[in-house]
Order: C-alpha cells, then structure tokens, then sequence
C-alpha cells in the first residue's frame, strides 16, 4: 500500500493526540469512556496501520508502542456502558447490601468480556497486519 506524505502527516497527528490521551488514563478491564476518544476508532486503527506500513523493521519500540495502542482501543467503551459497570462495581463492594437487581450485575459481567474479547481481537487483528506486511517483504 502506497502512503503520501498527506495521509502520512495526518496519521501522524492522530496518534499523536491519541498517545496524549493514553499517558493521562490508566488501563481498565471495566472499560473506558469512548467519549475521550479525540478520533473514531476506525480513524486511529487507520492512522496505526499507515504508519506501520511505512515503519522500517528495526524500530521495534515504535513498532511495539503502536501494536499496545492498537489493542489498547478495545478497551474504549460506549459512557452508559462505562457507568452500568461502576453501578455494578458499587452494588459489589457493598456486602452488606443485597443487590435489588442482578440486572446490572449481569449486564456488567457481558460488558467487560466484551472488552477483553475486543482487546484480543485486536492482537490478532495487529499480528495478522505485521505478518502480512513482512511476508509482503520477502
């Protein structure tokens, strides 16, 4: 894939202001807010792989930062989600407190398999992209 120097630069910027929003969030398995996201997530999945596709092998660091962001998307949840899982997340950490409805307790149990199904979907999605482009090469 042929990559000009226009979408180069903008891929560019997007992972710039997507890497600045990671360094400020911790990691969470009960899901982050989608509504951080300065971009789509297409459009930083987009911006990841332009860059990879024109990365040299030998910046394995770069190659590695941008292959964690890339799973990193899976952790990006729609808000209301995000808020089903702290309801849930209260009504647990409150024993003496029997849940009125298991509702959000389930419901929060589907939301974070979603993600971890995601982040691991995107693993695979980055490692079948890698594989791809050094076959390519060779």
């Amino acid at each position: 894939m042929q990559v000009s120097q226009q979408q180069l630069e903008s891929a560019e910027k997007i992972i710039t202001v997507y890497g600045q929003l990671l360094a400020t969030m911790e990691p969470s398995f009960y899901g982050l807010p989608l509504s951080k996201l300065p971009f789509t997530i297409t459009e930083i999945k987009d911006s990841i792989y332009c860059i990879l596709n024109v990365l040299e092998d030998d910046n394995k660091e770069i190659k590695d930062s941008l292959t964690n962001a890339y799973v990193f998307l899976g952790q990006f949840v729609p808000d209301d989600e995000i808020l089903t899982v702290h309801q849930a997340l209260g009504v647990l950490k409150n024993a003496t407190q029997a849940p009125s409805d298991a509702t959000d307790i389930e419901q929060a149990g589907f939301i974070t398999s979603k993600i971890k199904l995601r982040m691991e979907n995107n693993l695979e999605e980055i490692q079948m992209f890698l594989s791809a482009k050094t076959s390519f090469k060779n």
